[in-house]
């Protein structure tokens, strides 16, 4: 008796994971303080001037998510991403030769956001979808743990070829990378609907009717603007970003400030984080298809709060400061998860890519404002601890907002036509 096949969405989940890895947001957020030491050393520039650079980064790609909504939901996940990973790839390889001025540092991590949007889990949110339905959240929760494992990979690998080769080369090698391994593999394996690849549509939420597509089903986006869940699950994103990036931008230059390791020690401590990244999001991306959201959801969310209650106590990398950057890294896993499963699960198909462009660009608002805000209050205390506090409520805050969400309507669940 032969084997059963391997469903071909899957192909399509391990490409977008790979993918992933080296989308604009993971490239550039994950490796933004290495990079910033890097140029200290080579040019003098503080941190509080750079860190303007993350925030110009976030605020681009902010601007350009609703033009990538757009986009997908008129030329397909597929030709979205092919369009990005080539863009993004020429911008980095040209950002090796051409960052030569705090001026132009701004520049090209504008141009970053802007371009990288094209890249990041946005532009797959449909396809995958269109793909998944009664394993949707373990299938999201797999490809997006890619940004995990980039987060992984890329601090320690972009530290150990800027102290061997220097900093333009780790650019260089970045572009390398989409162009040898992303590129291909979004050609061969993303694929817009099972119809599109001649396959039939194998994970149905109703088993009876596998061998049949589904239709789109849901709400527009002026029916989701009428949803109570639409804004408190804006406002939740936007508190997610805040806090998560106000401490990924500045996590570096606090813990050189406080003496509490070595930068390889610290590139260290945020692979570590990116590989619980992983976890959490395939551990979240289970429990999210079996238990309530919003509980599920609020679990994931405090482990940021407990990972910054250790955060006010680490002077030196050892075992506490691990601990701080698996429930760190945990937390954001989940977090990733929870937006994309929020939107599928409360607005349906119809116009997923547009309603999760209004929530992407909450988080990413919150994002931008979370790092010069971090760094303002930073410069303001003698202490971190009012800053990390500061967190720390917000953090609560969100999860609050999560558990007043009521049940989801079915509507994101296909419809099949009758016999």
């Amino acid at each position: 008796m032969s084997a059963r096949p391997v469903y071909r969405g899957w192909h399509m989940v391990g490409a977008v994971l790979v993918a992933l890895m080296l989308c604009g947001t993971t490239t550039i957020v994950t490796t933004f303080g290495i990079v910033t030491a890097h140029l200290t050393r080579a040019f003098g520039w503080s941190q509080g001037a750079m860190a303007s650079a993350l925030s110009l980064f976030l605020l681009a790609t902010t601007l350009a998510v609703p033009v990538v909504g757009i986009a997908v939901d008129r030329f397909g996940s597929r030709r979205t991403a092919m369009a990005g990973t080539l863009a993004f790839a020429a911008l980095l390889a040209l950002a090796g030769g051409g960052i030569t001025s705090l001026r132009g540092l701004m520049v090209f991590y504008a141009l970053f956001g802007a371009v990288g949007a094209f890249t990041n889990p946005i532009v797959y949110i449909k396809a995958l979808s269109a793909w998944f339905d009664r394993r949707r959240g373990f299938a999201l929760g797999l490809a997006v743990a890619g940004q995990g494992v980039g987060g992984a990979i890329l601090p320690m690998a972009v530290e150990s070829i800027s102290e061997a080769f220097g900093w333009r080369h780790a650019f260089h090698a970045l572009a390398a990378g989409l162009i040898l391994l992303v590129l291909p593999l979004v050609a061969l394996f993303v694929r817009d609907d099972p119809a599109e690849a001649g396959v039939p549509f194998a994970d149905a939420a109703d088993p009876v009717r596998i061998d049949q597509p589904a239709v789109s089903s849901g709400l527009t986006v002026a029916q989701a603007l009428r949803t109570r869940a639409f804004w408190i699950i804006i406002a939740v994103f936007l508190l997610f970003g805040m806090t998560s990036y106000a401490l990924t931008a500045n996590f570096v230059a606090l813990m050189l400030q406080r003496g509490a390791g070595t930068l390889p020690q610290i590139a260290m401590l945020s692979s570590i984080a990116g590989v619980a990244m992983i976890v959490g999001r395939l551990v979240f991306g289970w429990l999210l298809d079996r238990f309530p959201v919003p509980i599920v959801g609020a679990g994931g969310v405090l482990c940021a709060a407990a990972a910054l209650g250790i955060l006010l106590r680490i002077d030196s990398i050892g075992v506490s400061a691990v601990t701080m950057s698996v429930l760190m890294g945990v937390a954001m896993g989940a977090e990733t998860d929870l937006l994309s499963i929020l939107v599928g699960r409360y607005f349906g198909q119809r116009a997923i890519s547009r309603i999760y462009a209004w929530h992407n660009v909450s988080f990413l608002l919150g994002a931008a404002m979370g790092p010069p805000l971090f760094a303002m209050l930073l410069g303001r205390f003698a202490s971190a601890d009012i800053p990390i506090l500061t967190l720390i409520a917000l953090v609560i805050l969100s999860a609050a907002l999560l558990l007043l969400l009521r049940s989801p309507r079915l509507v994101d669940r296909p419809r099949y036509p009758s016999s």
